[in-house]
């Protein structure tokens, strides 16, 4: 693997990865291990915390907040970044999971709207994260049918949308080596 020189990057020049799918696809996972690899930083994904205090119990204004709160996490770990910011989920996703639940209604909040159409400029690339793992049973969500549901919505979404983005499958190693190829420009 290519590695730049030590030391962190100035804003212009990090690059944004995000990586979305469903839950229980790998995100978090991936994320965490390719900020370890490339010696950078990975921002976690922020409504799963809001999630789980609130007890799935949100609003729509709460879906503001976890956009913005994710926007505002990853801002601040740029100074720490090294040539890449790794994040798990986007305002995109948080959009698409508050309508799905139902606790987002059309018209959906603008600022919310706002922090999911500025998703195709924020990022540089945009990784799905196939549901070809075993499903992992967690309090904080739904089931395996579910997670399979949203995984097509998700990629409707970014098609509907114009988002290039990029399927990754397989182990984490698998994964990170398709990551590795895209954002480095190997082929």
């Amino acid at each position: 693997m290519h590695m730049e020189e030590q030391g962190s990057s100035t804003a212009g020049q990090v690059k944004r990865v995000v990586f979305v799918g469903a839950e229980s696809t790998g995100k978090s996972t991936l994320c965490e291990y390719l900020a370890r690899q490339y010696g950078s930083v990975a921002v976690p994904e922020i409504g799963r915390y809001i999630w789980e205090d609130k007890q799935g119990q949100l609003n729509a204004e709460d879906y503001v907040d976890i956009a913005l709160r994710h926007r505002e996490a990853e801002d601040e770990q740029m100074p720490y970044v090294r040539r890449y910011l790794f994040v798990d989920t986007n305002a995109l996703t948080t959009l698409l999971l508050g309508l799905e639940f139902g606790q987002v209604t059309e018209p959906a909040p603008a600022e919310l709207l706002r922090c999911a159409d500025e998703c195709r400029e924020r990022y540089a690339h945009t990784f799905v994260c196939a549901d070809d793992i075993p499903y992992e049973e967690q309090s904080a969500r739904e089931n395996e049918a579910w997670r399979g549901r949203i995984h097509q919505l998700v990629l409707k979404d970014l098609e509907a949308r114009g988002i290039p983005y990029t399927l990754v499958s397989g182990s984490v190693e698998e994964r990170a080596l398709q990551v590795r190829r895209v954002i480095e420009g190997v082929v």
